[in-house]
């Protein structure tokens, strides 16, 4: 063998070398940006969780008021919606965590 075919042979070696490492390290990014992102995801769907319910006993309440001025039953109809739109909001969150869960 001649010098200049080890030379050739060293680095085509090399060059493969160099294509693994920089898969492995493309690999290893992907890796860490799914993870961050799997971060950021879980929080956006707590935020999402505890907007429903809040959205839900907000709504419940509008009603609520809505109704008992309407009637002028003051305090009756306000506690009864809280009420509904509380139960509601958990049972929303309920689903929407199960659904979640899946993933």
């Amino acid at each position: 063998m001649t010098k200049k075919k080890k030379v050739n042979d060293l680095n085509d070696s090399l060059n493969t070398l160099s294509k693994k490492i920089d898969s492995i390290k493309a690999e290893k990014i992907s890796e860490d940006f799914n993870k961050t992102n799997k971060k950021v995801t879980g929080f956006a769907h707590a935020f999402k969780i505890v907007s429903e319910l809040f959205a839900n006993i907000i709504v419940g309440g509008s009603i609520g008021w809505s109704l008992d001025y309407f009637f002028n039953s003051k305090p009756l109809f306000l506690i009864l919606f809280l009420i509904i739109g509380f139960i509601s909001g958990i049972y929303t969150s309920y689903k929407s965590s199960k659904k979640f869960a899946k993933y």
